[in-house]
């Protein structure tokens, strides 16, 4: 717990030296000045030169760390030996325990994740969902071979069926019905082939192996595949717009490809052969393309939902471009290089998947905190924070509370893991970064975390530059 009594004297003893000059002398007390008539009235003395009013913004960001160290004082008063704390006011170090203290992160992770996907892929660029034929379609339509429906790695390909189950059903996606509407403009009429689902731009792993099994058997996240529509998911390859009663983790690929047949069916494209996997031939053509929503898009929706599948597809897509291997070694390898790259401190950081539901992954508040603050509350990555009692993960978490459209944050909750890290508006209109991660079996600890965001609000309070400054 950080010591208060300290900079709290500092900053009373500032206060009182800078007061201290602008004190008003009598004209009988002072030395005439050549010019001066004696018994005029009281002047007030110039400011001296090595006055602390010289430097006004020092002499107030005393008083705010001294008012922030007081504020968070009561939540820290018994806060577990596991956890970390960092608040910084834009960029500058106010307080603090423990902040580099590797700890579990949970959903945290995801910061290093996107922020990773936006700088090596690329703010603007987009995963395209292709498909492509044996040969071009004849002038009547018809395809004689098959259609290769090729992932690109989009983890937001949802029919109707699946998005009206989301959370919210305003959450972005990429429509699936759209690449049924682009295959039948191309004018195609029939497939006398199959559909085959090509998932060969990444890897087959379908999870992370040190993962809780009940991760993905209770959809915490989905079963992992370059091409995946509805998450993977059984249930509505067959009927794509009816929600499913029932529903289970399948082979994505094939799924995919059934959907797809299904969904050409409804518009009057007949298809052959049965659904399969396997890869698109070098010599097949393209028929069709469908984009996912720009990466930038992409990370906010992430960041906002705390989507797990969407940050280990977008892992992946990270390592295939750093090092042309699609998979979840290559992907964290290449965020750790990032944050490396930006000279952020990496001591004790280790990272084993991209959605921080694996246990093994190790951060620091201070790399978090740094790492918001490079930045900035008018980022891209800032505007993708879910904002207390109004969106994402916080939605329903401090609304109608003082933090309520003030609190924009990642959070993080995993047994015995809590976490929340972002930016917090305060009363006086600053914008203070803070990160504060507890691993501890805290009976419902993320309360301890609202606390100090609350704290926050108020704890800037100062004098303003203006009244400190020179006399």
């Amino acid at each position: 717990m950080p010591s208060t009594g300290p900079r709290a004297a500092i900053a009373s003893l500032l206060a009182a030296l800078a007061l201290a000059t602008t004190l008003v002398v009598p004209a009988a007390a002072q030395a005439p000045t050549p010019g001066s008539t004696p018994g005029s009235s009281p002047t007030a003395l110039a400011t001296p030169v090595l006055s602390v009013r010289r430097a006004p913004e020092f002499l107030r960001s005393q008083a705010i760390d001294a008012a922030v160290e007081q504020q968070v004082a009561p939540v820290l008063a018994d806060v577990p030996e596991q956890s970390c704390l960092a608040i910084t006011d834009h960029g500058r170090d106010v307080t603090g325990v423990r902040r580099d203290l590797p700890l579990i992160p949970a959903s945290v992770n995801k910061l290093l994740t996107t922020d990773a996907a936006v700088a090596v892929l690329g703010p603007t660029a987009t995963l395209d969902t292709v498909v492509r034929a044996d040969a071009a379609p004849g002038p009547d339509g018809v395809v004689a071979g098959n259609l290769y429906l090729v992932g690109g790695g989009d983890p937001l390909l949802f029919t109707e069926g699946f998005r009206v189950t989301l959370k919210d059903e305003d959450q972005i996606q990429t429509d699936f019905a759209a690449v049924a509407d682009a295959v039948a403009a191309a004018g195609i009429t029939e497939v006398r082939g199959g559909i085959v689902g090509d998932e060969s731009r990444y890897d087959a792993e379908r999870g992370i192996p040190t993962w809780s099994s009940n991760y993905q058997a209770e959809g915490a996240a989905g079963a992992l595949s370059a091409l995946e529509v509805n998450r993977g998911q059984t249930g509505l390859s067959q009927d794509p717009d009816t929600p499913a009663r029932v529903r289970k983790l399948g082979d994505p690929p094939t799924l995919a490809a059934e959907t797809l047949a299904s969904l050409l069916a409804d518009r009057g494209v007949s298809v052959s052969g049965p659904p399969t996997a396997g890869t698109a031939p070098a010599a097949s053509v393209e028929v069709a393309r469908v984009p996912s929503v720009p990466i930038e898009d992409l990370a906010a929706e992430i960041l906002t939902w705390s989507d797990n599948t969407a940050a280990e597809l977008l892992t992946k897509e990270v390592g295939r471009a750093s090092s042309g291997s699609g998979t979840t070694t290559a992907g964290v390898t290449a965020i750790q290089q990032n944050l490396a790259a930006q000279g952020l401190p990496m001591a004790g950081v280790t990272m084993t998947d991209g959605s921080g539901l694996d246990r093994g992954n190790r951060v620091t508040c201070e790399l978090v905190v740094d790492l918001l603050d490079r930045q900035g509350p008018d980022s891209s990555l800032a505007d993708g924070l879910s904002v207390a009692g109004e969106s994402g993960t916080l939605r329903d978490r401090l609304r109608g509370s003082a933090l309520a459209g003030r609190l924009r944050a990642k959070t993080g909750t995993l047994s015995e893991v809590n976490a929340l890290a972002g930016f917090v508006t305060t009363d006086d209109g600053r914008e203070l970064t803070f990160a504060m991660i507890v691993n501890d079996d805290e009976e419902e600890g993320y309360q301890r975390l609202d606390e100090l965001a609350l704290a926050l609000l108020s704890a800037t309070d100062a004098p303003a530059v203006e009244v400190l400054g020179p006399r």
